[in-house]
């Protein structure tokens, strides 16, 4: 395989990146288990095994996506012979000290080749770069292969937050801190 080549987007990339297949497949995904005492609360994430392999959808269309793009702070392209294979869109507006990624898509043909891992990392040089102390990962919490490749990474479960997408997905939260 080429060496991957990774470099600022400017808005040309714009077209390049919302052709790329956004969707997921899993055989995979999380249950959110409540226990809501009168004294205490607990939520539990547990893995489990679905029935066969589900096609799920982004959770954000095109006009959300060309929003978070204008708004985001800076983002990244993936690139194979001069064809952009995917893309990490970091924010540090929004939370102090962190950057925050909120999408990370790389072709569904190229998935689990380790680019999603380089542009994450690409990712936490820039936050250290700029003295940010964390990254934190927004995914839904449908979207097991991406929430591997955050535990994978290093980083922890530190939140979730119910109907947070565009598409009302449910968002879970996963940190590193830099410091």
């Amino acid at each position: 395989m080429a060496k991957l080549k990774v470099l600022k987007a400017n808005h040309g990339h714009f077209d390049e990146m919302v052709e790329i297949d956004h969707s997921i497949s899993s055989k995979y995904a999380y249950r959110l288990i409540t226990d809501l005492g009168a004294q205490a609360s607990t939520f539990k994430f547990e893995r489990v095994k679905l029935p066969r392999e589900a096609h799920l959808s982004y959770m954000r269309d095109k006009d959300s996506l060309l929003k978070s793009w204008n708004d985001a702070n800076l983002i990244y392209v993936g690139e194979l012979d001069e064809v952009l294979v995917g893309y990490v869109v970091i924010d540090s507006k929004t939370l102090s000290a962190t950057a925050r990624v909120s999408d990370l898509v790389v072709m569904p043909e190229l998935r689990q080749k380790g680019i999603g891992r380089t542009l994450l990392a690409v990712a936490e040089s820039w936050a250290l770069e700029n003295k940010l102390e964390r990254v934190l990962v927004e995914t839904p919490m449908r979207n097991y292969p991406m929430i591997e490749l955050a535990l994978s990474c290093g980083y922890e479960l530190c939140g979730f937050l119910d109907q947070y997408f565009p598409n009302d997905d449910p968002a879970l939260f996963y940190q590193k801190r830099l410091a």
